[in-house]
C-alpha cells in the first residue's frame, strides 16, 4: 500500500511502539531496603491488615477501571472547568468518601458534587487565616486536611462543614504538602520542615535531621510505612521509623531539584525532577528507558493510576504516559499546552484529574467510542476503508487521504499527487491498489504511490464519483453525480438508468444483481436490465446504505431503515422508535445489532427488538444513542457516499463523522459499573438555604420547598438521571431526568422523608440514594385542639341558625337563590384569574414556559394552515452568572424583571409572545415575520436592553447588561415541527455568544440537515 508521509511526533525517541512493547522487568517491584526482622514483622502485620480491609471494600464497590491504555491520549473525553472556580491555580486534588471532588486553589477551596462548585475560603469560613490553599488530604477517619500558605493547617471533621484550625509547632506559617502513613500518623511538609503528628504529640524534622530549608513539593507514602519527600533543592528524604534519609546525586538522582515523587499501584516509588523522571529499585533511582525523552525534561507532577499506567506532566512534552504498551504524550490538550500542571489524581471512577498553574482543573474520562482527528486542513471524514494489511484509511472533505496511525489521522504521503482532495468513495482491489472516488473523477492509487485517474473528460457521466464497487469479473461499478459506469481494463461503459442519475451508494448482492441507490429512488441491475428491485422505486428518498443478510436487503435511507425481503417492504422510522430517519451508515457488528448514524450520532439497534417489534411483542424499537457524551467530538456522522463505515475484520466499527473518524469495539464496549454516590446537596425553606440539622421540625407556615441534589458521578455528569420522592404526598418516583432540583409548595403539616436515586451514565442506579426526614408544623388553627373547638362551634351554631330562622326558609329560598348565584359568579370570576396568574412567570410577571409552549403550538398550526412565515428569538442575558455573583440575587432579580419589561414592550399585543424560557433565558414568538422582520425586532429588543443601562462591570461584552439573541424564521409544514424552529435558534444563540455576545445572530431551522 502507499507508505505515510514523515510526520512529527511530541516524542520521537520512542515512535517504534514495537520496540517500546512492555516496560523494565523492575517496573512494578517495590522499593526499600533491608529491615530489621522486629520492623520487617511490624510492617507484614500492617500490611496484611490493610490488605484485608481493602478486600472486604473491594467487596463491597469493585471501582472502575482507568483510562483504556490502548487509546491515544487525545482519544479520551476531556473536560475543562475554569469560571467554577474561585481562583485558576489549582494546587492539589482530593476526591472525598461521599464522591465530591475538592480543589486547592490560592483563591480558597471548592468542592464539586457534579452538580455545582462550593468555595470555601476566609468570607464563609471565618477561622481560615489564608486562603491560598496549598494541599489536600483525607485520612482514613474521613477528616479532610487543608493546608494554607501563612495560615498554617486546618480540618473538616467527617461529612461536617465546620474549618476547624490544628496547631503545629509555633515556627510553622505554612504546609505545603500532606501525608498518612500506613500507621495511622500524619505528616506535614512545612516552611520549618518536616512535622509528624500522632499519638505521642508533635515531633518536627528540621535541619539538625539533615532536612534542608528548601521548599517542599511532595509527599507520599509507601506500604512499608515509610514517607517520602520532595524536596526542591536537596533531593529526596525517605523517611523509616521516624529515621530520614537524605537521597540525591549519589543515589541516581539526576538533579537535587525534586517536583514531585509517588507511589504508583505496586508501591514502586518515583521521582520527577528538574532534569528527568526516576525510579526507585535498589536503593538507587535510576533511569526508565523507555521514557528516554524524558530525560532533560521538567517533571512536574506524577501519577500511578490503578491500571498500573504512570502519567507525568513534563515541560514541553505535555501530558504523558508510561505503561505496559509503551510511552506517549500529548501536547494538544486544550487549555493544557501551554500549562504547567501542579497536581493529578484518579477518581474512584477512573477519571484523571489534572488541575493546572492557569487554567483550573481538567478531567480526562474513558468513553465508549473513540475519536481519530489529526493536524490537517480538514477533519471532515466521508469515507473509510480497511486494505489488505489492516491499515484503516479516511477520505477527508478538504485534506485528501489519511490513515489512522496510533489513533491519529496521519495524512497520506503522495496526496500531492491526487486530483482533488475532496474525497467521496474508498475502496480496494486484489492487487493492492487503492480506489478513491473523489469530486473530480475516480483515481487508481498504486502502492507505490502512482496515481492514474478517470475523470468526466476521460468518460465518466459525472464529475463526482460518489460510490466505487468491484464487480466479479475485475471491474468497477461507479455511482457517479451523472450516472452509473462500468470500468474495465481501464475503459470506461456507461450505463443508461432510469430517473435521476444522481447515484450515492451501489451494491452487488449474492445473485449478481446490481442494488443501486439514488439521490432520489432506487433501482436494480441484473443481465442488463433495470427494474425497481420489486419495490415502487422509492420516490423521493435518498438510498444511502446497503446491508445484505440472508434473503433479506437492508437499506439505510433518508426515511428511515428498510428491509426488502420476499418481494415485501418493511420500513421502520422515527415513529416506530428510531432515533433518527436519516441512516447514513448500515454496519452489522456480528453480535446481533445494527449500528447506524445520522446527524444525532451514533446508534444501535438489536436485531431481536426488529423481530419482537415485527411480531407486535415490543411496541417501539429502543436503540441506543452515541454521541459527544460518550466520545464523539461531534454528534454529525457523514453520510452520502459510499463508504462512510466499515466493520474491520477485528470487529471494530469505524464511523465517518464531521471531526474524525469514530471507532468502537462492540466486543468491549466500555461500562461504567459503579452506582453513583448521591447526595441532597442544599434545602431551602422559602427561599432561605437551612442547615440539614435544622430541618426536623420546620414551620409553620412553609409555603415553599426546594431539594437540590447531586450524584458524584464524573464519566459523563451531563447523562446522570434522577428520581426522587417525598415520602407522604407523592405515591409513587417522580421521574426527573438530568433536573437537580424538586420543588414542593404548601405541603400540609406532617412527617415527610424525602429519597432521592441516581443513575450514571450506562443507567446504573445508586438504589439506595439519599434520604432526608423532616416535620412541618401546624399553624395553630391546623391543630387538632383547634379544629375540634371550632367544629362544637360550628354544631352549636348550626343548631341555633336552624332553630331561629327554619321558619324564614321559604321566604328567604328565593334570596338563597340569589346569593348562590351571585357566589357561583365569584367563583367563576376567581377560577379564571387563577388561571391567568398560572401562565405568568412568578417574578418577571410575563408569560412563563407553559404558557409559551402553548402559545408556540396555537401559533404553529395557525401559521402552517395559512402557510405564514412565522419567527422564534431565544434571548439570554450575557454573563448573568457573574452579574449575580457580583451584585446579589436581589439586584439579578430586579434586572430579570425589566429586562422582561422592555422585551414585553416590543411585542404586540394580542399576537406576539414574550416569555421567560427559564433561568436567564428568554423567548419572543413573532406572528407574520418573516426573517428580515426578525431580524429587525432582534435589533429593537437589543437595543431596549442597552437602554436600559443597568451596569454590569463584569461582563465581556459591555460594561452594562445585554442581550445575545438567537433567531429563526420559518413557514410551518407538515415537515417541520417546532422543535427545529427551537433548535436553530438556539445554535444561532449559541453562535451569538461564542463570537463576543452582545449582538444576533440568524439561522435557518433546516442547518441541521445532511450535507449530500
Amino acid at each position: 500500500m502507499p507508505t505515510l508521509a514523515p510526520t512529527g511526533s511530541p516524542c520521537p525517541a520512542i515512535r517504534d511502539r514495537g520496540r517500546a512493547a512492555g516496560l523494565p522487568a523492575g517496573m512494578c517491584e517495590s522499593p526499600g531496603r533491608e529491615r530489621d526482622v522486629a520492623g520487617a514483622t511490624r510492617q507484614w502485620v500492617r500490611g496484611a491488615w490493610r490488605a484485608i480491609v481493602g478486600c472486604a471494600l473491594l467487596a463491597l464497590a469493585t471501582p472502575a477501571t482507568a483510562l483504556d491504555p490502548e487509546r491515544a491520549i487525545q482519544q479520551y473525553t476531556h473536560a475543562w472547568y475554569r469560571e467554577q472556580l474561585p481562583q485558576n491555580t489549582v494546587l492539589a486534588i482530593v476526591q472525598r468518601r461521599d464522591g465530591s471532588m475538592w480543589f486547592a486553589t490560592y483563591a480558597g477551596v471548592a468542592r464539586h458534587s457534579g452538580a455545582e462548585f462550593r468555595v470555601v475560603d476566609k468570607r464563609n469560613a471565618s477561622a481560615l487565616q489564608s486562603a491560598a490553599i496549598t494541599a489536600l488530604l483525607e485520612d482514613d477517619a474521613g477528616t479532610l486536611w487543608i493546608a494554607t500558605l501563612n495560615g498554617g493547617l486546618y480540618r473538616i471533621r467527617g461529612a461536617g462543614t465546620t474549618v476547624e484550625p490544628v496547631p503545629l509547632s509555633p515556627e510553622v506559617e505554612s504546609v505545603f504538602a500532606i501525608a498518612q502513613d500506613s500507621g495511622g500518623s500524619m505528616w506535614f511538609g512545612t516552611n520549618a520542615g518536616v512535622v509528624r503528628r500522632d499519638a505521642r504529640g508533635l515531633r518536627r524534622f528540621g535541619e539538625a535531621d539533615g532536612i534542608a530549608r528548601v521548599p517542599i513539593r511532595a509527599m507520599t507514602a509507601d506500604d512499608n510505612g515509610g514517607i517520602w519527600v520532595a524536596l526542591d533543592g536537596a533531593g529526596v528524604a525517605h523517611f523509616r521509623d521516624g529515621v530520614p534519609e537524605l537521597l540525591g546525586l549519589e543515589e541516581g538522582l539526576p538533579d537535587l531539584g525534586v517536583f514531585d515523587v509517588q507511589a504508583d499501584r505496586d508501591g514502586v516509588i518515583w521521582a520527577g525532577t528538574q532534569a528527568g523522571l526516576r525510579r526507585f529499585r535498589d536503593g538507587r533511582f535510576a533511569q526508565v528507558p523507555a521514557a528516554a525523552a524524558l530525560e532533560g525534561k521538567r517533571i512536574y507532577t506524577l501519577l500511578g493510576d490503578r491500571d498500573g499506567n504512570l502519567w507525568a506532566t513534563a515541560d514541553g512534552l505535555g501530558l504523558c504516559r508510561l505503561n505496559a504498551r509503551g510511552f506517549h504524550c500529548d501536547q494538544e490538550i486544550e487549555g493544557l499546552s501551554h500549562d504547567v500542571v501542579r497536581s493529578m489524581v484518579e477518581d474512584r471512577e477512573g477519571n484523571l484529574w489534572i488541575g493546572a498553574t492557569t487554567s483550573g482543573v481538567h478531567r480526562i474520562s474513558d468513553s465508549k467510542l473513540a475519536t481519530a482527528i489529526g493536524k490537517l486542513d480538514s477533519n471532515s471524514i466521508r469515507a473509510v476503508h480497511e486494505d489488505a494489511a489492516g491499515t484503516i484509511w479516511a477520505g477527508t472533505d478538504g485534506a485528501g487521504l489519511a490513515i489512522v496511525h496510533n489513533g491519529e489521522l496521519v495524512p497520506y504521503g503522495y496526496n500531492t499527487r491526487l486530483p482533488s482532495t475532496f474525497i467521496r468513495a474508498l475502496t480496494g482491489d486484489a492487487q493492492g491498489n487503492l480506489w478513491a472516488g473523489s469530486i473530480v473523477g475516480v483515481s487508481r492509487i498504486e502502492p507505490d504511490g502512482r496515481v492514474t485517474s478517470w475523470k468526466k473528460s476521460s468518460g465518466l457521466p459525472g464529475a463526482i464519483v460518489f460510490a466505487i464497487v468491484p464487480d466479479r469479473a475485475g471491474g468497477f461499478w461507479m455511482g457517479t453525480s451523472g450516472g452509473l459506469a462500468r470500468l474495465q481494463d481501464g475503459r470506461l461503459e456507461r450505463i443508461a438508468v432510469a430517473g435521476p442519475n444522481d447515484i450515492r451508494s451501489l451494491q452487488l448482492d449474492r445473485g449478481g444483481r446490481l442494488w443501486i441507490g439514488q439521490r432520489s429512488g432506487l433501482q436494480c441491475l441484473l443481465d442488463g436490465r433495470i427494474d425497481r428491485c420489486g419495490t415502487d422505486g422509492l420516490p423521493n428518498t435518498s438510498v444511502f446504505a446497503f446491508h445484505e443478510a440472508g434473503n433479506a436487503m437492508w437499506l439505510g435511507t433518508s426515511k428511515g431503515l428498510m428491509r426488502i425481503q420476499a418481494g415485501t417492504l418493511s420500513r421502520y422510522t422515527e415513529r416506530d422508535g428510531l432515533l433518527d430517519d436519516d441512516v447514513f451508515t448500515l454496519l452489522d457488528d456480528g453480535a446481533g445489532h445494527f449500528w447506524t448514524s445520522s446527524n444525532r450520532g451514533i446508534s444501535r439497534l438489536a436485531l431481536s427488538d426488529i423481530l419482537a417489534f415485527d411480531q407486535r411483542r415490543l411496541p417501539a424499537l429502543r436503540p441506543r444513542l452515541f454521541g459527544k457524551n460518550d466520545g464523539m467530538r461531534t454528534n454529525q456522522a457523514n453520510g452520502a457516499s459510499q463508504s462512510p463505515g466499515l466493520r474491520a475484520r477485528d470487529g471494530r466499527l469505524w464511523v465517518a463523522t464531521a471531526h474524525g473518524v469514530v471507532t468502537v469495539d462492540p466486543a468491549k464496549l466500555a461500562g461504567n459499573a459503579l452506582p453513583p454516590l448521591v447526595a441532597v446537596e442544599r434545602v431551602v425553606v422559602d427561599a432561605a438555604e437551612t442547615a440539614r440539622a435544622a430541618l426536623d421540625r420546620i414551620g409553620p407556615g412553609v409555603e415553599k420547598l426546594e431539594f437540590h441534589y447531586a450524584a458524584m458521578s464524573y464519566v459523563s455528569p451531563e447523562a446522570i438521571r434522577y428520581r426522587y420522592r417525598l415520602d407522604g404526598f407523592d405515591r409513587d418516583w417522580v421521574e426527573a431526568g438530568p433536573r437537580r432540583a424538586a420543588y414542593y409548595t404548601n405541603l400540609r403539616p406532617g412527617r415527610y422523608a424525602f429519597r432521592v436515586t441516581a443513575a450514571n451514565n450506562d443507567g446504573i442506579w445508586n438504589e439506595a440514594g439519599d434520604t432526608l426526614g423532616f416535620s412541618i408544623l401546624p399553624r395553630f388553627h391546623e391543630t387538632g385542639w383547634f379544629r375540634s373547638l371550632l367544629l362544637l362551634a360550628l354544631v352549636a351554631a348550626i343548631v341555633a341558625v336552624y332553630r331561629v330562622r327554619v321558619w324564614r326558609l321559604r321566604d328567604n329560598e328565593r334570596e338563597l337563590t340569589r346569593v348562590v348565584g351571585e357566589r357561583t359568579n365569584e367563583l367563576r370570576d376567581a377560577n379564571a384569574a387563577l388561571t391567568r396568574l398560572a401562565s405568568l412567570d412568578g417574578l418577571t410577571r410575563i408569560a412563563n414556559r407553559s404558557a409559551f409552549d402553548e402559545a408556540l403550538l396555537r401559533m404553529w398550526e395557525d401559521h402552517r394552515a395559512r402557510a405564514a412565515p412565522m419567527a422564534f428569538l431565544l434571548c439570554d442575558i450575557d454573563a448573568f452568572k457573574n452579574y449575580n455573583d457580583t451584585y446579589g440575587h436581589q439586584a439579578g432579580d430586579g434586572a430579570l424583571i425589566r429586562v422582561a419589561a422592555a422585551l414585553q414592550s416590543q411585542a404586540r399585543a394580542g399576537i406576539d409572545v414574550a416569555a421567560r424560557y427559564g433561568g436567564e433565558e428568554f423567548a419572543v414568538l413573532l406572528g407574520d415575520h418573516g426573517m428580515d422582520d426578525a431580524l429587525a425586532v432582534a435589533e429593537r429588543l437589543l437595543d431596549a436592553v442597552r437602554q436600559l443601562d443597568i451596569p454590569h462591570l463584569t461582563s465581556s461584552a459591555a460594561s452594562r447588561i445585554t442581550l445575545s439573541i438567537g433567531v429563526t424564521s420559518l413557514v410551518p409544514d407538515a415537515v417541520t415541527s417546532p422543535v427545529q424552529a427551537i433548535w436553530a435558534a438556539d445554535q444561532a444563540l449559541y453562535r451569538a455568544k461564542a463570537t463576543g455576545r452582545d449582538r444576533l445572530m440568524g439561522a435557518s431551522p433546516l442547518a441541521h440537515a445532511p450535507i449530500y
